[in-house]
């Protein structure tokens, strides 16, 4: 193998498909990255058997071949060369780079001993995604999830395309968030549950793309697919069926308030300072005939606090206890001038949105005092 690329190129293609190197794995060569030449062009790949990541980069292609480099020792070396071009060939398993002013080898393995990576049908149905809006809906959704591993399904975000739009939910079975993007594309029906962490990171990596996702299933490999511009990521999906979330999505309301975000994040803030040190409970009364929403901590080990806001409230006075890190998990991961809270009780589900928003809401179950 013989190539030569530009280094700001092959640092980009390094950043991402070591995504997908494990930290620690008990297969050595997993902790490598694949470089192989395909029609004239340089193909790094990655994997940890969950996830695999590949991208393509132009390269001027000499002698064709393909080698396995330890993938964090290569990142960092490229990453720390000054903009140039990069000289390779590959001589016995070892792999030489040289550039303006450096010379240096990198032991490799076989790329026959690498796991055989999955590819993205050229025919396969897909549906197409918007790379910026998919990446906002994924992280608006993330923070719902678990990370108990007993309860695998709770540790994934459900995706359930149907028609022309996509349904993206995830919960830990305390809370839940949901959000629906629209997509065009005449297929069947599908549904799968990815891990979260994982599709973090795939949203991120084609978060600024300039073409649509491709995303497709391959049910018989358990495998969710994605292809945009010269990078392809398939990840395993969770197996079973999601919880059929929609019967605790209460209808109607015993109580409506709209408020300030900026407002309620900084009492609830102040609040949790004294919360968090019991056991991070906090009270909300809501008062529609005052048009006031009071929020105190309920911990009498450390001292009192309440703070007071203003809001416009319409239903019956209410006093609902949260768990402070919830909320506060839903106003640092969902910006918004004005959330809209609606609820049927002081027992039942709370519903919190951005006002200005009907694809999206947050469920959160409140505490029994």
């Amino acid at each position: 193998m013989k190539f030569s690329c530009l280094q700001e190129n092959l640092s980009k293609a390094l950043q991402i498909v070591t995504r997908a190197v494990p930290t620690k794995s008990s297969i050595p060569i997993l902790s490598n990255v694949l470089l192989s030449t395909d029609n004239g062009r340089l193909k790094t790949s990655a994997t940890n058997l969950e996830t695999a990541i590949t991208t393509y980069i132009g390269a001027s292609v000499k002698d064709e071949g393909a080698i396995t480099v330890p993938a964090k020792i290569l990142k960092e070396f490229v990453t720390t060369l000054p903009p140039s071009t990069i000289e390779a060939h590959l001589e016995n398993d070892t792999l030489f780079i040289t550039s303006q002013k450096t010379k240096s080898k990198f032991r490799g393995n076989n790329a026959n001993d690498y796991p055989e990576l999955p590819t993205f049908p050229e025919k396969a149905d897909h549906i197409l995604l918007d790379p910026q809006i998919f990446n906002e809906a994924v992280s608006i959704v993330a923070f719902a999830s678990g990370s108990d591993t007993s309860r695998p399904i709770f540790t994934g975000i459900y995706l359930n395309f149907s028609q022309d739009k996509i349904i993206i939910t995830s919960t830990d079975g305390f809370r839940l968030s949901e959000k629906i993007i629209k997509t065009k594309k005449d297929i069947k029906d599908f549904s799968t549950i990815i891990p979260a962490k994982t599709l973090l990171e795939v949203a991120k990596v084609f978060s600024t793309s300039s073409e649509p996702i491709k995303f497709c299933i391959n049910e018989e490999g358990n495998l969710a697919l994605f292809q945009a511009e010269d990078t392809f990521i398939a990840t395993r999906t969770i197996d079973g069926n999601y919880l059929d979330y929609k019967r605790i999505i209460p209808e109607g309301h015993q109580l409506k308030a709209v408020f300030s975000s900026d407002d309620f994040i900084e009492a609830v803030r102040l609040t949790n300072i004294f919360a968090k040190e019991g056991n991070s409970t906090l009270r909300i009364r809501f008062d529609p005939a005052n048009s006031l929403i009071k929020i105190s901590s309920l911990s009498e080990e450390t001292g009192e606090h309440e703070s007071e806001i203003t809001g416009e409230l319409d239903g019956d006075l209410l006093e609902i206890a949260f768990n402070s890190k919830y909320l506060l998990d839903f106003l640092n991961n969902v910006k918004t001038e004005k959330i809209c809270f609606t609820t049927n009780g002081n027992i039942s589900a709370c519903i919190l949105k951005p006002q200005e928003q009907e694809d999206f809401i947050h469920i959160i179950m409140p505490l029994q005092i």
